[in-house]
């Protein structure tokens, strides 16, 4: 006869749900991480919550090349200050 300390163990043997940690419990706080969690808000800020849909399409398509612009650019200073 099986007690019930031995059902709830065998329970708890065979469930299927899997602990996986959060984010924040795996994040490290390093530089990389730091950059990645800003690059991806960016993405975000800028893909996900401008409202396309309510400009024209020569609105979108300036405020779009503004923000490919000031990107570049600031990627191109980034990587001069490396190498310089």
């Amino acid at each position: 006869m099986n007690s019930v300390r031995d059902v709830k163990q065998r329970k708890v043997g065979m469930g299927t749900m899997t602990y996986q940690p959060t984010d924040d419990q795996l994040s490290t706080g390093s530089f990389a991480e730091r950059i990645s969690d800003f690059a991806e808000s960016i993405y975000w800020m800028y893909y996900i919550h401008l409202p396309f849909y309510l400009m024209t399409s020569f609105d979108a398509f300036c405020l779009h090349t503004f923000f490919l612009a000031i990107f570049t650019l600031s990627l191109f200073g980034f990587i001069k200050y490396i190498f310089l």
